[in-house]
């Protein structure tokens, strides 16, 4: 299976042993004294890396991401014991999720379906449970808690945490999306209403608090991509839990079941309520991918690439129109080209061959043309271009150059004599002419090509001026 590296790529297996230690070790920093951490990423991290670079999912890596694990901890004075069996424990979340996901198709993987951010959950959880009943399993030595409440604690602190970090990872866009991707002007206010939503649930405080940014996560799941609702997630996410650790938000919860407390209320709450915009990012980029592709279906020629003909009409009758209301006014002209004997390259080298000489001669009118110039394919073999600005005249040097390259074309390595010329008829009006309709540009440059073949082709011929008079 293809892989799409990360834009934040790990290199070579040193980074394995270096990015984990230098998580582990922020973790462990940031403890509270005689705790769990209050947030743990590096699991998350490395079960998305291990996903997005399956090169590196080997007993030897492996055991190298185990081995910066302990290295951390014995660096922060933990005993070895402890430091072996707990980062053994989060290595059963790493290789659980991993294990689990690498299983699915890539596109419920990348989470691009509702299926596959519900298995991202389901994984995370699993997981967690591992996780969770590996350190139950030696506990009674360093916990003086029940096995219930640390059973609890493993698994609210690395399923919620999973939660909010693996998405990240799998949406994350590949280097090369990021460097074809044009740079358009993010909309401000669903980020703005989620910071205000963070800031009222803080403010407000109480159980409910928590759900307060969902209308405003909903919207960014809307508005923007995958990738950015999960780092708003993991912001969101983040920021409550930290309040709740804090007591910034005064969130309690009835003792009804021994060992649970507060902050594992918490995580669960904050973990669940990233579901639904998850869910609702993925919809909403699969519905605009579809509209997407609907729309270059409708305006772009599906084998040359150029505008199809209802594009070319709507783009030139909009241009004629621009023209007409607005001064001054500027040349125009217009352009038919047929490839000749287009028929019988079909028939004698076959339909494949004549698709890929319809694909050269389109690359090569596009080469050979300005961007605001539009160039269309209307059917077969036969093309339209507009130059507006260029006058008939002066565009009939355009036109000539476009004749011989198109001559000098090469369009099969297989059959190297084979070569094709084009036809060109031309129409259009001066700067203080009004300009005809599109309908009669067509009907004059048709004429001209006409002219053209009938006087031996690759040629060039323009309307007769008193056939352009209206």
């Amino acid at each position: 299976m293809s892989v799409e590296p990360m834009v934040f790529p790990v290199q070579s297996r040193v980074a394995l042993f270096g990015l984990p230690f230098a998580l582990s070790l922020g973790g462990i920093l940031a403890r509270p004294i005689e705790s769990l951490s209050l947030f743990w990423p590096v699991n998350a991290v490395l079960a998305g890396i291990l996903l997005r670079y399956p090169r590196h999912a080997g007993p030897m890596s492996l055991g190298m991401i185990w081995l910066a694990m302990v290295s951390a901890d014995l660096a922060c004075g933990s005993a070895w014991p402890p430091a072996l069996w707990f980062n053994l424990c989060n290595l059963g979340v790493v290789v659980t999720a991993w294990w689990l996901l690498s299983r699915l198709p890539r596109r419920h993987q990348r989470m691009r379906t509702p299926q596959g951010v519900l298995s991202v959950f389901a994984a995370c959880a699993a997981g967690a449970m591992v996780a969770a009943s590996l350190a139950c399993a030696m506990a009674a030595p360093w916990f003086d808690k029940s096995l219930q409440a640390t059973w609890l604690a493993w698994f609210s602190e690395q399923f919620s945490t999973s939660v909010l970090v693996l998405p990240v990872l799998l949406t994350a866009p590949s280097t090369r999306v990021v460097l074809r991707s044009n740079a358009h002007a993010i909309r401000l206010w669903p980020l703005l209403v989620l910071l205000a939503s963070l800031a009222v649930s803080i403010g407000f405080g109480g159980p409910g608090a928590i759900a307060f940014p969902i209308a405003a996560l909903l919207w960014c799941a809307w508005t923007y991509s995958p990738f950015l609702v999960s780092l708003l997630a993991l912001t969101a996410g983040s920021t409550l839990i930290v309040a709740v650790a804090q007591n910034l938000m005064h969130f309690s919860v009835p003792q009804s079941e021994p060992g649970v407390t507060t902050l594992m209320s918490a995580r669960l709450g904050i973990a669940m309520l990233v579901l639904g915009p998850l869910v609702v990012a993925c919809v909403s980029q699969a519905n605009r991918s579809l509209v997407a592709r609907l729309g270059r279906q409708a305006n772009i020629d599906h084998l040359t690439g150029l505008l199809s003909r209802s594009a070319f009409t709507r783009r030139a009758c909009a241009l004629l129109d621009s023209r007409a209301q607005h001064g001054p006014r500027l040349p125009l002209t217009l352009m038919m080209l047929d490839i000749d004997h287009f028929k019988a390259i079909n028939d004698r080298h076959g339909h494949a061959t004549g698709d890929l000489v319809l694909r050269q001669f389109a690359r090569t009118l596009q080469a050979q043309l300005l961007d605001d110039e539009l160039v269309a394919r209307l059917g077969g073999e036969e093309f339209v271009i507009v130059l507006p600005g260029l006058a008939p005249e002066h565009a009939h040097f355009t036109a000539d150059r476009l004749r011989r390259a198109v001559q000098e074309l090469h369009a099969t390595q297989h059959d190297p004599r084979l070569q094709i010329t084009v036809s060109i008829g031309l129409a259009g009006c001066e700067a203080h002419e009004t300009a005809p309709s599109l309908d009669e540009l067509l009907a004059q440059a048709d004429q001209a090509l006409y002219r053209a073949k009938a006087r031996g082709r690759n040629r060039v011929e323009q309307a007769e001026r008193e056939r352009q008079a209206i």
